[in-house]
Formats: C-alpha cells, structure tokens, sequence
C-alpha cells in the first residue's frame, strides 16, 4: 500500500472534492482518495494496480479540472 499525492487544479468548492473522491471510487487500485479543494491537493491511498493515466484520465474527463503530474 502506498500514498500518491497529487494536485488538481480546478477544485473550488465542497462538490468539487465530492465529485472526485466519487470518481476515485471506481478507479482499479484506489482504497481511498481525500480531495482539498482549497489547495488541490489529492491523498490517494493506492495499491499495485493503481494506474496514474487512468486517474488523469477520468478526473479531467469531468471536464473542469487538470491534474499535475509534476507537482
């Protein structure tokens, strides 16, 4: 079990953080995901199968937000 952190612009709000800690729900690999909206910051409690495109992928697939992978 690791912890991947990672930022994603975008989120302003409650909903924000809601929205993407349910679409890490369904992500293979994800345990948990804690979302700050104020900062971006995302803790996402992974194992092995944890796929950080996927995450990209379906994140900015909401259409308002764009994750960092550099960050």
């Amino acid at each position: 079990m690791k912890t991947a952190v990672i930022n994603i612009k975008g989120t302003h709000c409650k909903s924000c953080k809601l929205l993407i800690e349910d679409v890490c729900k369904d992500i293979k690999g994800v345990k948990s995901c804690c979302v700050d909206f104020q900062t971006g910051k995302t803790f996402i409690e992974c194992d092995e199968d944890f796929n950080l495109d996927t995450f990209k992928q379906e994140v900015e697939g909401l259409g308002q937000y764009k994750v960092e992978l550099n960050s």
